[in-house]
């Protein structure tokens, strides 16, 4: 029997033998990832389209970072690629590292299964999409035989830093490097018959048209004089703070400045026959139409008199934004013009507009509270579709055309004031996400079953007939009860009358006598009021 001596020494040397184990098994480990971890490469030619997924075993798909294709690629291909790149079929993470992609030697082939959602492939083209959020990717090398590179193919590639257009690309899609946030140059081949490039920056071949500004370049940008038009989505950058056009330009694309969040300014050349800025405002040149609203500028903005019309995406994703005062002169809203204002609270539109564009006001969560005066006869799709802050909404009797989903997903939306008398079907999209069971739907007086028997309104189940139905304007004989840039007008009231001023809950704010055919009442904003007058009520929203 071992002595105690010798008993602790041969506890000490099991201890020592299984930290030495131990010691073993975690260098071992160690070892392991640190070979994984090491950059691995690998070349494969494909000889036949599709059969991507035999040449690199499952077991090797998510540890290369550096990839060399040759041969044929078609969509099931393009889609293991994508897999190893980081995003599956479904736009999905995946756990593959690949950085580095050359695609130099290889032609893209119709054929094959999707490779991002329902996209396939066709010959020679970079399909839209193609390596959508793959934001792993650092540098790609497009095949030579490619001639077309679509729509957002290289959308939110955030880890690209430069990409090289060769001589066979005659045709670029919109949006193609949106969101490349480190994307610090585009170069193009000399010989490239329909494309150039100075100092990074793409453009047409003579030069008249730029079409994409990479997204890490200078914060302030000098068009050059060459150019003449910038297209649709041509700068998408978020550190792009002052734009400076000069006098040839006289064509501005789509939503050309979105995602610029950075941007304070714009600079027009006097001398430019189309554009003009105004304290850093794009206008045309003659002042009529707000053609964009930089978004890092102030967040009170009140529109010069002279608009008359505010343009596709003019105030797009000013989330800083949370006044606006727009002026009588202005007639139509277009299209996306106030879409993601987020810190927008309340806004008045003026009795001069006639017409809201497609989503003109879709997710201003902010905003708790719409008047749409009488004016407007047209309110565009999804208006005001996400805008979840909405509690109360008054739409005109004017309205004539009324689009699929303009409330869709207004969830706080607790009561509706319409005085259409009689009310135009309506897809359920209208008014999906608000809830009809709870949801207040006040009516002109008898017309209730004009709107039991039209689609979409009949859903409803508190229909309510008033009298006084003029949310933004009511006549009863010769007193006219309206809201105007901002207050509460009352004509045609008799001299020496009075005017009282209630809270919605009945709570009397203040009386006023009349003195003159129009009596014009300051009062807080985003509230709703009934007026007394001549023994009549009125309800306004304000």
């Amino acid at each position: 029997m071992p002595t105690r001596g010798n008993r602790k020494a041969l506890f000490f040397f099991m201890k020592t033998s299984n930290y030495f184990k131990s010691l073993f098994v975690i260098t071992s480990l160690l070892l392991s990832l640190g070979l994984q971890a090491q950059v691995v490469s690998d070349a494969v030619n494909v000889q036949t389209a599709g059969t991507l997924s035999s040449l690199i075993p499952a077991t090797d798909k998510y540890q290369i970072t550096s990839l060399t294709v040759t041969g044929d690629l078609n969509g099931t291909d393009i889609r293991y690629i994508r897999e190893m790149a980081g995003r599956d079929v479904n736009g999905s993470s995946t756990l593959g590292i690949l950085s580095v992609l050359d695609l130099s030697g290889a032609n893209i082939v119709a054929g094959g299964s999707s490779y991002y959602y329902d996209y396939t492939t066709s010959l020679n083209e970079i399909g839209d999409a193609v390596f959508d959020n793959c934001t792993g990717l650092t540098s790609i090398t497009i095949p030579k035989s490619v001639t077309s590179i679509g729509r957002y193919a290289f959308y939110y590639c955030t880890g690209l830093t430069s990409i090289t257009i060769p001589n066979s690309v005659i045709s670029i899609g919109s949006a193609a490097f949106d969101r490349c946030t480190k994307l610090e140059k585009i170069i193009v081949s000399e010989n490239n018959p329909a494309y150039n490039s100075i100092e990074g920056v793409l453009l047409s071949k003579d030069c008249t048209e730029l079409i994409a500004y990479p997204n890490a370049k200078s914060n302030i940008y000098t068009l050059p004089n060459s150019v003449t038009s910038i297209g649709d989505d041509a700068f998408y950058c978020t550190g792009l703070t002052s734009i400076t056009i000069p006098d040839g330009v006289t064509s501005i694309g789509i939503h050309t400045f979105i995602g610029c969040t950075k941007l304070k300014e714009f600079i027009v050349s006097e001398n430019n026959p189309a554009y003009n800025s105004v304290e850093g405002v794009l206008f045309s040149k003659d002042c009529t139409k707000l053609i964009v609203y930089p978004n890092a500028k102030s967040n009170i903005y009140t529109l010069p008199n002279s608009v008359t019309s505010i343009g596709d995406y003019a105030f797009y994703c000013c989330t800083g934004l949370a006044s606006i005062t727009i002026s009588n002169s202005v007639t139509s809203i277009k299209s996306f013009a106030f879409a993601g204002c987020s810190g927008l609270t309340s806004i008045t539109i003026p009795n001069s507009v006639t017409s809201i564009g497609e989503s003109a006001f879709s997710h201003c969560i902010g905003l708790t509270l719409v008047t749409i005066p009488n004016s407007v006869t047209s309110i565009g799709s999804a208006a005001f579709s996400g805008c979840t802050g909405l509690t109360l909404v008054a739409i005109p009797y004017n309205v004539t055309s009324f689009e699929n989903s303009v409330f869709y997903n207004c969830k706080g939306i607790t009561e509706i004031h319409c005085k259409i008398l009689t009310p135009p079907n309506v897809d359920y999209r209208v008014f999906y996400g608000i809830n009809k069971t709870t949801c207040k739907l006040y009516i002109p007086k008898g017309t209730y079953s004009n709107y039991l028997g039209a689609t979409g309104w009949r859903d409803f189940t508190n229909i309510i007939e008033e009298e006084a139905t003029a949310i933004s304007q009511t006549e009863r004989s010769n007193v006219k009860v309206y809201t105007d840039q901002g207050t509460i007008t009352v004509t045609g009231a008799d001299l020496g009358d009075y005017i009282s001023v209630y809270t919605e809950s009945g709570a009397l704010l203040q009386t006023t006598k009349v003195t003159d055919n129009t009596i014009r009442i300051t009062v807080p904003l985003n509230k709703i009021y009934l007026i007394k007058t001549a023994g009549k009520v009125f309800k306004v929203a304000l």
